[in-house]
């Protein structure tokens, strides 16, 4: 048991590194694909459109970002009508690592009045992603991280 929370704290720490996250915004109906950085320390998202102009801003959260949960369960079947005897009973832990959550973002431009809003959605153990952008002059991205 020992070695299980050990196991489970070292995840734990592993997990807490990777806080800024690379994203490329592939062109929906463009061909141009843009680099961003989403920070999950200081909630940020900044985009570099392909003309270097930066666009930022601040995420939401629409929902939990995911908890760690223990469960377990008692089970106990016997033998039915045509088993010859016989029953079976266990015990059993189960644990979720968290959900996936929503996160939103309106970026805007220092420079001009380009805007973008940003839906992600962000697998919360893996961190993983995907989700979608639109500028407000029409360019629709699809995000995979």
């Amino acid at each position: 048991m020992k070695h299980v929370l050990l196991l489970i704290s070292a995840l734990f720490l592993l997990a807490g590194c990777a806080l800024k996250h690379d994203i490329a915004l592939v062109g929906f109906n463009t061909d141009g694909v843009l680099k961003g950085v989403f920070d999950e320390k200081d909630q940020i998202v900044t985009v570099t459109m392909e003309d270097g102009e930066i666009l930022k801003g601040k995420y939401s959260s629409f929902d939990d970002d995911g908890t760690v949960t223990f469960g377990n369960t008692i089970g106990y079947s016997s033998g039915g009508r045509y088993r010859r005897g016989g029953s079976f009973g266990g015990i059993g832990m189960g644990i979720n690592f968290g959900a996936e959550s929503k996160k939103y973002a309106l970026l805007t431009s220092e420079t001009s009045s380009l805007k973008m809003e940003i839906a992600i959605m962000l697998r919360s153990w893996t961190k993983n992603g995907m989700g979608e952008a639109t500028t407000n002059d029409g360019r629709v991205y699809k995000i995979q991280f």
